[in-house]
């Protein structure tokens, strides 16, 4: 968990699904100042988690 929250927020504003709120949800956001929130789609999916994995850690 401490590598998820320690990685650059320019980078966690690019996971973005199409529901409103489903992707990255953090600093900035309607929410909570204090609320940081990742959705991921299709987590079943090996392809969906592996986007996601190299989306946060390039």
């Amino acid at each position: 968990m401490k590598e998820l929250v320690e990685v650059p927020v320019e980078r966690k504003q690019k996971n973005v699904l199409p529901p409103p709120n489903y992707g990255w949800v953090g600093q900035g956001s309607h929410v909570s100042p204090l609320y940081e929130g990742f959705g991921l789609g299709d987590v079943s999916n090996y392809d969906s988690v592996k986007n996601f994995a190299q989306l946060m850690w390039p």
